[in-house]
């Protein structure tokens, strides 16, 4: 029997929610879209790059940042491969969710930037046989890039249409607000 094969070193690059955004988004959920509190995920943050080797040169560190993005350019999804799209065999409520930030956002850019700021550094013995990470293909995991952020976990009751909880969603927060990007290394 093949057994899988378990990474042991993990790079991420991640641009935290503002706790008063956190918040904000929290109470919506709750009080507007009747998700109950167990299912609001917490520590929200959005991973712009992640790798399963070290990369040269790169050293963890916090940094602080102001990024809005605009919540007119979000979509909610299902987090499962081609979540995006909905399928008869996805369920919102067995499943996490997650807001994505569109290629038309006004936050693009800026994620772009620090995510190059750490792709940069893949270098051949890193990346192996693979293709390199560009700024929308990664290396590692997934295949397509799409940032976004987990809000709801699974058992939280939510229909398995999302296009109401978006429209409620954008109707009440204009924009998602990050204020730190940190650079962090597991070691299992």
């Amino acid at each position: 029997m093949k057994s899988k094969r378990t990474h042991s070193y993990e790079v991420y690059a991640i641009l935290w929610v503002t706790r008063p955004c956190e918040e904000q988004i929290a109470t919506l959920l709750s009080d507007k879209c009747n998700i109950p509190q167990r299912a609001i995920q917490r520590g929200l943050h959005l991973t712009v790059y992640h790798a399963r080797r070290p990369l040269p040169g790169l050293v963890e560190e916090n940094q602080r940042v102001h990024i809005n993005a605009n919540v007119d350019e979000t979509r909610f999804m299902v987090l499962a491969p081609g979540g995006e799209n909905p399928r008869p065999d996805l369920e919102p409520v067995r499943q996490s969710v997650a807001i994505r930030i569109t290629r038309r956002n006004q936050a693009i850019a800026e994620i772009q930037r620090l995510r190059k700021s750490v792709y940069r550094l893949e270098t051949d013995e890193v990346v192996g046989n693979r293709n390199p990470t560009t700024a929308w293909r990664n290396c590692f995991g997934a295949r397509h890039y799409q940032p976004h952020i987990k809000l709801i976990r699974p058992g939280s009751g939510i229909k398995r249409d999302l296009t109401e909880i978006g429209e409620i969603f954008r109707s009440e927060i204009k924009q998602i607000e990050f204020g730190k990007f940190q650079i962090q290394f597991r070691d299992k």
